[in-house]
């Protein structure tokens, strides 16, 4: 066990100097076996990130999990699949036994998302999706009808890589090192985040050009930093706004929210841009505080709480959306 420790701890020390030098267990992302440490660290990976329930949208304890096959391991053509890959920890999540059991049972994504869709809206859906590692791309397969065994092939090649980056998100950029009770709230920073692009895209998904010009700047040149870093990056998707949108920050889509040319576009769902403003710093005090790893007090915390509830009442509006811009 010791030389097996030592082996993963220097495979890793070499991984971030060089991108190349994979571990093996990352090699192995497949993995099928439940006892193995690659499927228990990417089960336990999901847990410290915060995975909230698809139904209830609330983070479960521990005590009340249940290993969750995204695509049912009943699926008629899990046969056509090589190996033994509807097993795969990259096909399991940590859901409530309520969920898992009654809610979803045996169905297949294409069936039970557009229910929960329905009973909490598409923005709370796919956030609570994003908590598992589901990307918006992985989730618009999922949707896929009829699904197939080469979507079901992508569906993991895309949850390898957001699974990836979710461990240098945690290991790498060290937040691993916050209580678990702030980790938990960063994650819903993030998730209000995604709410937020998926809000963009909706309202101008046709048009990628709709960034202002300094934010776009600064989105091209993340950009092209990760496609240096990972060659195989689609970079036919980054050229559309969805792509785009992933590489702004919580300030970046304030600036294409708040824009002179933008705003009408969405002063329906906020109505008063010096609040959402507000709302905006609450939050961005309290995630600059984590990042640089400075006490987060009592007071900012309870901003934080209060930017929170009220970005998720506003997501959750039903609006006419005016697409387009002058």
């Amino acid at each position: 066990m010791e030389s097996t420790n030592t082996r993963d701890f220097l495979e890793v020390q070499a991984w971030i100097v060089d991108d190349a030098a994979e571990p093996a267990p990352i090699r192995e992302f497949k993995e099928t076996n439940t006892a193995s440490s690659v499927y228990k660290a990417i089960f336990n990976l999901l847990a410290l990130a915060g995975a909230r329930d698809w139904s209830s949208g609330t983070v479960p304890v521990a005590d009340a999990l249940d290993d969750h096959h995204i695509v049912p391991s009943s699926w008629e053509q899990a046969k056509a699949l090589a190996g033994n890959t509807i097993h795969s920890i990259l096909n399991r999540t940590p859901l409530t036994a309520e969920t898992n059991r009654k809610v979803i049972g045996s169905l297949l994504p294409n069936a039970f998302l557009p229910a929960l869709i329905a009973e909490n809206g598409e923005v709370a859906v796919r956030a609570a999706l994003d908590t598992h590692v589901v990307s918006p791309a992985a989730f618009d397969i999922l949707l896929r009808d009829p699904f197939t065994p080469a979507d079901f092939e992508q569906l993991l090649g895309g949850r390898q890589n957001t699974t990836l980056d979710a461990i240098e998100d945690l290991l790498i950029k060290e937040r691993i090192t916050l209580p678990l009770n702030l980790r938990a709230l960063d994650a819903q920073v993030e998730v209000l985040e995604q709410g937020m692009r998926l809000m963009i895209d909706d309202a101008f998904g046709a048009d990628g050009d709709v960034l202002p010009p300094h934010v776009a700047q600064k989105v091209s040149d993340r950009i092209r930093a990760a496609l240096r870093k990972n060659p195989a990056l689609d970079d036919r998707r980054v050229a559309l706004l969805e792509g785009k949108l992933k590489y702004c920050d919580l300030r970046k889509l304030q600036d294409i929210i708040q824009g002179k040319p933008t705003w009408p576009c969405f002063e329906p769902r906020f109505v008063n841009k010096e609040a959402l403003a507000t709302r905006f710093g609450q939050l961005a005090e309290f995630r600059n505080g984590l990042r640089q790893c400075r006490t987060v007090d009592v007071i900012t915390r309870k901003d934080r709480e209060a930017a929170i509830f009220w970005f998720e009442q506003v997501l959750s509006k039903r609006t006419a959306t005016v697409v387009g811009v002058d």
